[in-house]
């Protein structure tokens, strides 16, 4: 077995739960949640600072909010909002609990206040004052009906004028109207819940902004596997969230296969989702009436999920299949080899195997990057491009220019490219073309690599090997086919169990690698060689026959031997 190929236990996470792990505990949206609970405990603690609650899709902050409120209320009993009637006029003011005397006279009950409230309503002048009706009553309005008010940070970026009144009353302590001698005091804190992009956007448009809500919870999205009982933990949960939104039963291989999606949306073997309403939801899908959900009912459901979502990856594996984008995966080619790249589309992902293709002529140096030429290149592969030309210089050029230019670009591709995950194989697409050493084109690759030939790890690994093993296996099987990809990423490895299967039955392989020279003996079977004191490399290696190309490129070829020497040696 080749040193570099990939055992099949190491293609996916391995959890296991029993009847006694998945138990339902605490509160699931409360899991991971420290950051959360400490930053609720200086809110409810510190007067006069407010809270920005940062959240993330596919998790419901308001939820959240709710079990930390339960958990730890900022009181205990609301307050009451009451009007005194003063000789000077009519004078509103928040009592608590302890100090309200419905019995007292000269005073009026306005208002019951809520503990936690979330804005259900349009966010506007009106709403969050109140209004003062004909006859001078006051009706309070958010900020003077609750003790703690939740405001979306989207309403106030629609309408950042909402916010410069907010934050009056915050400074200020009350409210007023125009032309009304009436104060209206401000009885609530407030949270701010949004993104992190929403956060940024009101501190750029207010500096003030972070004055006034000084308080930062940040939603953790992933829960960390360091210990057995984490797993335990994350199970219970579930079974929790599997309440909640379907009032079902999970079992123990249900738990399992819905760790192993939510490792999946981590990109990592040993994290695990904590979008609890995504998860929450697919958990509502699953077919079979009241029963258990087990993980057979899990698969369909994932399944359904992804052919609702993949009309544009039929297209895209249709066209490959039928030859109208070409890929080859079998034969040996010279500058050709199969990158993998990833599409994003309607909040589904898939991988997509794209040829690129490398030339070389005589010149000053250049490695031309055409889809950055063209316009269809993004800055970061952009980026990926120099780091390959300073690979290849730190090898062949430190001691004189190179003579050679190179044309490097993903064949039928008419659509933006950015990232620099293939520039691993650009790289060894360029050396195979200098060297004229065929590549195979059984195997694909990807992965990043820096100055000194490291390979770095990627995104979207597991989509990225999915789609060349669709194509591989559309094409049929052989045995030689595979992917080649960073060591880097052994631990984002999550991949679908007909992936599993093939490499276990031996007809489908996974490579790792750590160097570009590596990736370069899968691919051409050559060995790489090892420079000498001058740093010249062996003539039969495949860094020694780039050396070849390139000193005849800059004419400094040996001279032929003489006449007669050729004529005997023959």
């Amino acid at each position: 077995m080749h040193p570099l190929r990939l055992e099949p236990h190491r293609l996916s996470p391995r959890f296991s739960f029993n009847d006694a792990d998945v138990q339902a505990g605490a509160s699931p949206w409360l899991l991971g949640q420290q950051r959360c609970s400490d930053a609720w405990a200086l809110f409810c603690r510190c007067p006069g600072q407010h809270l920005f609650v940062s959240t993330f899709p596919g998790f419901d902050a308001e939820a959240m909010l709710l079990s930390v409120y339960a958990h730890a209320p900022q009181v205990a009993h609301p307050g009451y909002l009451i009007a005194e009637e003063q000789s000077s006029g009519q004078r509103l003011v928040k009592c608590t609990h302890a100090q309200f005397d419905a019995e007292r006279p000269g005073q009026t009950l306005l208002a019951a206040l809520q503990g936690l409230r979330f804005v259900d309503q349009p966010l506007s002048r009106k709403t969050l004052l109140g209004t003062i009706d004909k006859e001078g009553h006051y009706h309070p309005g958010l900020l003077a009906s609750c003790e703690v008010l939740v405001v979306p940070a989207e309403g106030l970026l629609d309408k950042p004028s909402r916010w410069t009144l907010i934050k009056e009353a915050l400074k200020r302590g009350y409210l007023a109207f125009s032309g009304s001698p009436i104060q209206i005091p401000l009885t609530c804190k407030v949270v701010v819940m949004g993104d992190p992009l929403a956060y940024d956007t009101l501190n750029g448009f207010d500096p003030e902004f972070a004055d006034q809500i000084s308080l930062l919870a940040e939603a953790q999205g992933e829960w960390f596997i360091d210990q057995p009982q984490d797993t335990h933990a994350w199970g219970a949960a579930l079974r929790a969230i599997a309440q909640l939104y379907c009032q079902r039963e999970l079992t123990p291989c249900g738990v399992t296969e819905m760790a192993r999606y939510a490792s999946r949306l981590c990109e990592h073997q040993q994290r695990l989702s904590l979008a609890w309403h995504q998860l929450g939801q697919t958990l509502a899908q699953c077919d079979g009436g009241a029963a258990p959900i087990n993980g057979e009912r899990i698969c369909e459901t994932l399944e359904a999920q992804r052919q609702r979502h993949n009309s544009v990856e039929i297209y895209a594996q249709r066209n490959v299949e039928e030859a109208l984008v070409r890929v080859d995966t079998e034969g040996d080619k010279v500058g050709q080899i199969n990158g993998l790249t990833v599409v994003d589309y309607f909040g589904h992902s898939y991988g997509e195997p794209a040829r690129i293709t490398c030339s070389v002529h005589y010149g000053d140096g250049e490695v031309a990057d055409i889809e950055r030429k063209s316009e269809l290149g993004g800055n970061i592969h952009a980026k990926g491009m120099m780091i390959l030309s300073a690979c290849l210089y730190r090898i062949f050029g430190q001691d004189e220019p190179l003579h050679l230019s190179a044309n490097i670009v993903f064949e039928q591709s008419y659509q933006t490219i950015d990232g620099d995950s293939a520039s691993l194989a650009e790289y060894c697409c360029l050396i195979s073309t200098i060297a004229q050493a065929p590549v195979k084109q059984s195997l694909a690759l990807t992965g990043a690599i820096d100055q000194f030939g490291n390979v770095q790890a990627i995104g979207g690994i597991n989509e990225k090997i999915e789609g060349f093993f669709h194509l591989c296996r559309y094409r049929g099987l052989t045995g030689d086919q595979g992917v080649i990809v960073p060591t880097a990423n052994l631990s984002q490895l999550n991949l679908s169990d007909g992936v599993i299967d093939a490499v276990r039955n031996g007809q489908f392989h996974l490579y790792h690698v750590d160097k570009v020279e590596d990736a370069l003996e899968l691919l051409t079977g050559i060995p790489v060689g090892e420079a000498d004191e001058e740093d010249r490399f062996e003539d039969t290696s495949l860094y020694g026959r780039v050396q070849q190309r390139l000193d005849a490129m800059a004419g400094n070829e040996a001279p032929l031997p003489p006449f007669w020497r050729r004529w005997f040696s023959r």
